[in-house]
Formats: C-alpha cells, structure tokens, sequence
C-alpha cells in the first residue's frame, strides 16, 4: 500500500522553506524583486502552523493571460462544494473555496464556471459528459465525475492522456499519489485526483466513538492505548463490544430502540473493510501491469470475521436504512458506528454527547499500519478528448490543485474538521491516522464495468454468506475478461 502524499506534514513545503533560509526564518516585502524594499517581514517558521506553511508554497507556473476566458468545469448538484462557490457566506470552507476560484480568476484572468448536471447520481452526470464529447459540443475543459462510475469514460476513449499534459506534474503534493499511482498504466493515465477534489476527504471512512457513554465502562483510555500500541485489531474490536447490547424499550426484540455495541449498515461501509486490512481486489505483478489477486485465505477469512461482526450474537444493529445507524449512534444508542468523515461538518454537528474519531481496526497487530477507505463517489477529474487547449487546461487544474493545497484543503482538514468538528485532541491525532493510511483499489475507478468482484465482499457479508470460493469462480471469467479490455483500452490511447 502506497502512502498518499496528504499528511500535514507538509514535508516539501518545509524543505522549500529551509533551502531559503537557513537560520528558520523567511523574509518577505513589498520592495524590489530582489525582496529590497522598506518594508520587510521575517517570518519565524518555527511558529507558523501547518496551514500557514502550506500557504508560503510557491510554484513554478508560468504566468498567463487568458483574456477573461472561461474555464468550464463538468460537475453535479452533490459536489459544487469542491467547484464553485458563488459568493461569500460566513462559512469558513464555503468562504476558502470562494476565495481559491477568485486567486486563479484574477491570475490568470479567466472565468471559472461550472457546468452543472441537475442530479445527485453518478449515472446521469457520466451519461451527460459522455453525450457531450460524442456530440463535439466542447462544453467543458474538465469533468469531475463520481470515481465509480467513470470507467466507461476511460475505456471508451474519451478521456485524454494526463501523461501528455504540459503542465500536470503528478509528483507534486498536491496530487494524491495513493490514487493517481493506482490509476495508472504504464504511459497512462486518464482520471487523476488532487487536493481540489476535497470529497476524498468528507468521504474518508473512521470508526465514530462515544466518549461519554464510553467513559461509563472505562474503556476511553483502554480503547486510545490499543490504537497507540498496535492492538486495535478486528478481533480486540470483536470482543469489545461483545456484550454491548441492552433492551431498552424492553419489547423483547432487537431493533432501532435498543443499545449496541455497533450501529453500521450492510453497503459502503462494508466495502472499507478490504481497504482497512490491506486486502487488494486487483494488485500488480512484477511489470506493474493490474491482476486480480483478490482470491487468498485472508480474503476468506475477513468474510467470514466481518459476518460474525455484523451478525454474530446482539452487540450490531444492521438495518438496511443506510441512515439509521448514523441517527442512532448520534442518539446514544451505540458507543460506535462506521461512516465517513462528512457526517462530522453534517449529522453530528448538534450530537450533545462528545464523540471521537477513531481509525478502522486492522487486520492484525503484525499489520504495519492502520488503513481505511473513502467511499467510492469521490471525485475524478478528466480532460474531454474535445479540448482544443489543452496547455491551458494543464495549466488551470494544476494551479486550481496548488492553491487547493494551499488553503482550500487544509481550511477543511485543519480550521474546520480537527479545529471546529472534533471533539477531542486524540481525534485530531486519529484523523492524521485516517489520511496518512488511505488506502485505494484500481478497481473502483471500473466498479460499473468489471462485474462482481468490486461487490463482492460486501453482497456476501450483507447476504450473511461466507462462500467466497463459489462466488468468486463464478464471475472470474467475465471479470478477467473486462481487466483485459480495460488494459488494452489504456495502451490503445495513450497517445491521446
């Protein structure tokens, strides 16, 4: 597993600074080029925060101007807030959005403008940017388009080469590698994922823990001692929770007005599990070229450990409401649930019980690290094979990504999710676990055109079936076959 280049850490960022200045200052003015002028500032590093330092990152783009050109962005209803925002309205991520568009309109003297697809699903924006591109219409300079749902888009041929673009350096930070690198073939890559593309992040999965009802058992300082010294495993979560359930309402019967020791549902959140314990769907062989390597006795054995988590005895809840467990946990019914780090600037905002962060077990403590997922409707950014500019679309995503990395990304990370949403300072050093150990799949970008196996491990857990064998000789063939096509579709265009 690939660590992704997001950590606050900022470790380019910080060696830039140092090559400038020795002593642990940087002197910034108003004078000259040469920084001569009267009024000048020493900035003592030391003391800036992580986002201030992110903030002196300088580039190496050159400056241009377009004219007042538009630079037109294919997104959807669900996911203007990484695109646009159209003024400013009190809210700090809002306001930082607004205010990254307004940096690159202004140096760049363009126009920023969505184009937006009046629909929350992935299925109608992809048909929508395809119709688009197959009409010549050149509607857009860039797609942003739900990961899951845009292999189509690459195999079909209507995605340009971001290897080929003059001013897209994958390299950078602001770039997330843990994704690009997976996305990538060869000389190929058609969808690409940055800092600009802030739903990695609201979509980010941890495990949500309630402090106050947890403080009641004693197991608040237990729970972050496992997480410190590696124990935090599915089986020591196992048997945590083992005994978690109570009748409430006293019917007799487990349903939504008991207690349990997990609220989950049986869909996405299923799906992190093989992210967590390190269980790739499709890895590389030795030349770096996608297989499947999904079928293992540790796949196995995670289906069936993840069945008896979920249905095993009375301490989960798993109700086929995708909602309720969230509602439930924010209500004091369960000391934890599963979902993603959205819920935290959403749903939980007004939880009156005080709630952590937590990272998903791993698999076992000889396993490196903690790892999780971000659910599969994060964005992917693409260049419509349509485009007459290209350098200039280069140019334009790359700086929308540099100043995302700059302040647009760490005002949602920093100011907004640890400062504003969490609750504690060990959620705060829980949340830089969860996006230091992101872990991503080339088969997600292909969830609509491999069949069955970026479903499998959840419709088997969610069917209450530990049959991994048969299920999964029975879509090999086709699966196989899909992996092939998608492989030759990429050399086939990588001159694009």
């Amino acid at each position: 597993m690939k660590r992704t280049s997001i950590t606050l850490s900022c470790t380019l960022a910080l060696l830039l600074l140092a090559a400038s200045c020795s002593d642990g200052t940087e002197t910034t003015g108003t004078g000259t080029a040469d920084n001569t002028g009267d009024n000048v500032e020493t900035v003592d590093i030391a003391n800036l925060s992580d986002m201030e330092k992110r903030a002196l990152m300088t580039d190496n783009l050159p400056e241009k101007d377009y004219g007042g050109m538009q630079f037109r962005i294919s997104t959807k209803e669900g996911t203007m807030y990484e695109i646009d925002e159209e003024e400013e309205t009190g809210d700090i991520c809002d306001d930082a959005l607004f205010a990254r568009n307004r940096t690159i309109e202004e140096r760049f003297n363009i126009e920023i403008v969505p184009i937006i697809t009046n629909a929350n699903d992935g299925d109608t924006h992809v048909n929508a940017v395809r119709q688009s591109i197959m009409a010549g219409d050149d509607a857009f300079e860039l797609a942003a388009t739900y990961v899951f749902k845009t292999g189509p888009l690459v195999t079909e041929g209507y995605y340009l080469n971001w290897l080929n673009m003059p001013y897209t350096d994958l390299s950078q930070p602001w770039w997330i590698d843990g994704i690009n690198d997976n996305f990538r073939v060869g000389d190929a890559i058609y969808t690409v994922v940055g800092d600009m593309c802030v739903s990695t992040l609201k979509l980010t999965y941890g495990v949500f823990y309630n402090r106050t009802i947890g403080s009641n058992y004693d197991l608040t300082g237990e729970i972050f001692d496992a997480v410190h010294n590696g124990s935090w495993t599915i089986d020591y979560f196992l048997e945590l929770i083992a005994d978690l359930y109570s009748d409430v309402n006293g019917n007799g019967t487990q349903d939504e007005g008991d207690f349990y020791g997990l609220t989950a549902e049986p869909y996405t959140n299923l799906d992190v599990y093989t992210f967590a314990f390190d269980i790739p769907i499709i890895g590389r062989d030795d030349s770096g070229t996608p297989q499947f390597v999904f079928n293992n006795e540790k796949t196995i054995a995670a289906v069936e450990k993840i069945n008896k988590l979920y249905w095993d005895g009375t301490h989960s809840y798993i109700p086929n409401d995708a909602g309720l467990p969230v509602t439930m946990f924010i209500s004091g019914q369960s000391l934890f649930t599963t979902t993603y780090l959205g819920q935290a600037f959403g749903a939980m905002r007004d939880m009156k019980d005080e709630y952590s962060i937590l990272p998903y077990p791993k698999w076992d403590e000889h396993q490196e690290s903690y790892l999780t997922g971000a659910m599969d409707n994060y964005s992917v950014l693409g260049i419509p094979v349509t485009v007459s500019d290209t350098e200039m679309v280069s140019l334009i995503t790359e700086a929308l990504n540099i100043e995302s990395y700059k302040t647009l990304f760490p005002t949602y990370y920093e100011q907004a999710l640890q400062d504003k949403y969490a609750r504690d300072d060990e959620s705060i050093e829980m949340i830089d676990i969860l996006m230091a150990g992101r872990n991503f799949d080339f088969c997600t970008l292909f969830s609509s055109t491999i069949p069955t196996m970026p479903w499998l491990f959840r419709q088997l857990v969610a069917g209450k079936s530990t049959d991994f064998a048969s299920k999964y000789s029975g879509g090999e063939k086709a699966a196989l076959k899909a992996l092939d096509d998608i492989l030759t579709a990429y050399e086939k265009n990588a001159d694009n």
